[in-house]
């Protein structure tokens, strides 16, 4: 069955204040060097500066050798992001379901500016994906009218290698190695990196993300 995606409201925890000038990308700074990677983090120590968060509703923590995004609210998209910002950028994650319901959405971000302002690119662990963009506070698919299906995705509890590019006007989802969609908007140029889950009709999402890298595209 081809997965609609009609309305999400959206919510985080810790956001960045504003837009970030695009001059102080961190891709352009001195400190980062000429090698290819950007920022990497394994969570086995607490030091990368990821949004944390607890309590009855929803979760972002270090845990199991990982980080853990969880959420038991319905029609709801939860994320983590360090801090950064980058104009060009390929975002590497490893992620499987701990619990909860299978229709349900996890991936990262990218050119996050605000919480109105970003690209997610998600897959569910029931084997769909899609890219979606939210600009000005208005959520939309892109390059897509629906989540459309892929036996390359890895459901149930399953692990899944998630990449996602996002260089100038050209985003791409791969999975597992393998390009699911590629398309291009220009809608947003640089902005942080991150992880993110959602859960659609029924709550519970459960998802533990591990060896997140960012590298120049």
């Amino acid at each position: 069955m081809r997965k609609f995606i009609l309305i999400f409201f959206l919510s985080t925890m810790s956001l960045l204040s504003a837009c970030r000038a695009e001059w102080l990308t961190a891709d352009s700074l001195p400190w980062v060097g000429a090698g290819p990677v950007l920022f990497q983090d394994d969570f086995s120590k607490e030091t990368g500066g990821w949004n944390t968060h607890a309590d009855a509703l929803s979760f972002s923590e270090y845990d199991q050798s990982g980080f853990r995004l969880s959420s038991d609210v319905p029609n709801y998209q939860f994320w983590s992001v360090p801090g950064l910002n980058f104009t060009d950028s390929l975002v590497y994650v490893r992620a499987r379901m701990l619990s909860g319901p299978e229709n349900n959405l996890y991936g990262v971000v990218c050119r996050f500016q605000n919480s109105e302002n970003f690209y997610a690119l998600m897959i569910s662990s029931d084997g769909y994906y899609g890219i979606f963009k939210r600009f000005d506070g208005q959520q939309s698919m892109v390059g897509q009218s629906h989540m459309d299906f892929s036996a390359t995705i890895q459901t149930g509890d399953g692990i899944n290698d998630i990449k996602a590019i996002c260089q100038g006007d050209y985003l791409a989802l791969f999975v597992n190695e393998t390009r699911l969609i590629q398309v291009r908007d220009d809608s947003l140029r640089f902005g942080d990196v991150g992880m993110i889950v959602g859960n659609l009709e029924e709550a519970g999402v459960n998802i533990l993300f591990d060896d997140f890298v960012v590298l120049k595209p």
